[in-house]
């Protein structure tokens, strides 16, 4: 297996393990991963398979990198494979950063607004690493399925981004008018 292959692998596994123990504490303090789609159900879930989808794929091609019909140069590979390595680095950061806040979709419950540490650097760092796996899922497996699977989950997410903001709006008033003013929304 080539090394930049081990590099997906690797991040998708310390993202996976990430998730898992942080779904885990949330489970044992009653409180749970699921919150309400900000936006249409429909849109909301086909965003989420069609993302996840374009990363299985990159994930088949950094297990099987021989399938595909496109030739992809070995700097276009390492390129990357980095990307993937800070995306899931910025998700992991966002993850504990959100604590038991964490959610797919807005909470119903009480939350705190998240301005400190990776949040003073960007508004939504959990989607800006997102968006850099998909578009490195791109990169490392450009097929026409895979780019159209991430361009559309980007797109959604967007959407859901935008959605979420509202309602941060809606719940902080001020707080986060004032920390909108002073922090970007992603980069």
């Amino acid at each position: 297996m080539q090394i930049h292959s081990m590099i997906v692998l690797g991040s998708f596994s310390m993202m996976g393990l990430s998730l898992f123990l942080l779904v885990f504490s949330m489970r044992s303090k009653s409180r749970s991963f699921l919150g309400k789609p900000t936006i249409d159900h429909f849109y909301f879930y086909t965003g989420k398979i069609s993302l996840f989808t374009s990363w299985i794929l990159l994930l088949l091609k950094a297990i099987f990198p021989k399938i595909g019909y496109i030739k992809v140069p070995e700097l276009l590979s390492w390129t990357a494979a980095f990307i993937v390595l800070a995306g899931s680095l910025l998700m992991i950061l966002s993850f504990f950063a959100l604590g038991i806040s964490l959610k797919v979709g807005v909470p119903d419950e009480e939350t705190i607004l998240k301005t400190k540490g990776i949040y003073s650097i960007s508004r939504n760092p959990l989607y800006l690493g997102v968006f850099m796996i998909s578009i490195a899922s791109c990169l490392y497996f450009p097929d026409l399925i895979n780019i159209a699977c991430a361009i559309y989950g980007m797109i959604i997410h967007h959407r859901i981004t935008l959605g979420e903001e509202i309602f941060l709006e809606n719940r902080f008033g001020e707080n986060w008018i004032d920390y909108k003013s002073k922090v970007r929304r992603y980069l």
